[in-house]
């Protein structure tokens, strides 16, 4: 800031300084109504979800949930069934998720020989 030393060179430096301030006023009003806006939480779920959808490999992760979590299901109903043994459903639960575990982490291989195994039975 230089040197004022007339009250007219004085008058034009604090209207430029006041012009400067409710410019950098207006500047702080709509980065804060941005960042207010970015944090609603309809679109704090929507950029999670997007974030979500981006990621690389999620198709082929989702699948191998899915198909673990549908083969334990079905590997429980098949061992508990109808029971109201408590004992025999606490031990179905454990097997549901056991089984789960290992089908979602070898997914790749059983697919794999699951194709095998039908080709073989076509031909």
């Amino acid at each position: 800031m230089s040197h004022v030393y007339t009250s007219a060179d004085l008058r034009t430096e604090i209207l430029a300084l006041e012009a400067e301030r409710l410019r950098l006023e207006d500047e702080l009003k709509s980065t804060a109504s941005a960042a207010i806006h970015s944090l609603t939480p309809a679109n704090l779920i929507k950029n999670a979800f997007h974030s979500t959808v981006q990621t690389p490999g999620l198709g082929k992760n989702l699948l191998k949930g899915v198909a673990g979590l549908a083969v334990g299901f079905l590997s429980k109903k098949i061992l508990v069934g109808g029971s109201s043994n408590i004992v025999k459903k606490a031990l179905g639960a454990v097997v549901e998720l056991g089984v789960a575990k290992a089908v979602a982490r070898n997914a790749g291989k059983l697919t794999s020989s699951g194709v095998k195994l039908i080709g073989k039975a076509i031909k």
